[in-house]
């Protein structure tokens, strides 16, 4: 039907597409909103999962340590002596992941009612135009359909008073949204501060280790190298050490008594510290 021809039998026409073209910026508008919502929380947990990335990196760490000491245990001797000691000091990966998940959770479940505020101011918009605006169009409709230009007036009340309430709260839920965003900030800081703290205390523990367990292997805590002594040149020293205090009739005698008796043939290797009053004699 030709647009006059429509018009004509139909007065309200023109208004219901003035009240449709409002309609449309309203749900727009609506739409707006929840989508900054969604960023939100979407950004959030991005970087969330970018913190979370340390876990591989903490993987990484642990199973280089053990491909270097599994070796180690099958050598036996000193190295699978100096391996089983310090073990038990290298950090359980089940008990890391778990703090650093705890780090992760704390910061999730502290950012979900940060967005209480906005999300309920936009309820309160959506409420309105599906009530209080839509209730009102119809009214309006009902009232004076037959004449236009009423239906124009009252109708563009309507929508006016629409506009005035989606304005006073959008500004509303924009200030909720930036204060959100700045507590939201924060709590990023602080998953990347626990984060940081335990992957630090984790490194420090690897490094703690190894180096425990290589001075064990090469018998410095054992033998503690002395003062100004090329660590290079005692690399590799027996761990296991006795001292022998040799008496005057010792040193002038043909026997001594055997300073052997009592090792047994598994011991890899034996240090023995000969002792006298003025000399310290070796013999490897």
């Amino acid at each position: 039907m030709p647009e006059a021809m429509y018009t004509n039998s139909n007065p309200g026409a023109k208004v219901e597409n003035y009240v449709l073209q409002h309609q449309r910026q309203f749900e727009d508008h609506i739409k707006h909103l929840e989508d900054q919502l969604e960023d939100m929380r979407s950004n959030f947990n991005m970087r969330l999962d970018v913190v979370e990335y340390y876990n591989v990196v903490v993987d990484v760490k642990l199973g280089d340590l053990q491909n270097k000491l599994d070796p180690m245990e099958m050598l036996g001797d000193v190295n699978d002596y100096c391996v089983e000691k310090y073990r038990g000091k290298i950090p359980a990966e089940g008990t890391i992941k778990e703090t650093l998940k705890t780090c992760i959770n704390k910061a999730k479940t502290s950012f979900t009612p940060l967005l209480t505020s906005a999300e309920n101011t936009l309820k309160n918009i959506k409420n309105h135009y599906n009530n209080q605006f839509t209730n009102a169009m119809k009214e309006c409709k009902r009232k004076f359909e037959k004449n236009e230009s009423k239906y124009q007036n009252c109708a563009a009340t309507g929508i006016k008073t629409t506009s005035n309430y989606f304005t006073t709260n959008t500004n509303t839920f924009i200030n909720q949204m930036t204060s959100a965003e700045c507590s939201a900030n924060t709590k990023i800081d602080e998953a990347f501060d626990c984060y940081s703290t335990n992957v630090y205390q984790t490194f420090t523990s690897i490094g703690e280790v190894t180096g425990l367990i290589e001075n064990c292997v090469a018998g410095h805590e054992f033998c503690p190298p002395c003062e100004n002594e090329d660590l290079n040149a005692i690399k590799g020293r027996c761990p296991y050490q006795m001292a022998w205090h040799l008496a005057d009739d010792d040193l002038t005698g043909e026997r001594i008594v055997n300073p052997f008796k009592g090792i047994n043939s598994t011991t890899p290797c034996l240090q023995i510290n000969f002792i006298t009053r003025n000399f310290n004699v070796k013999l490897n």
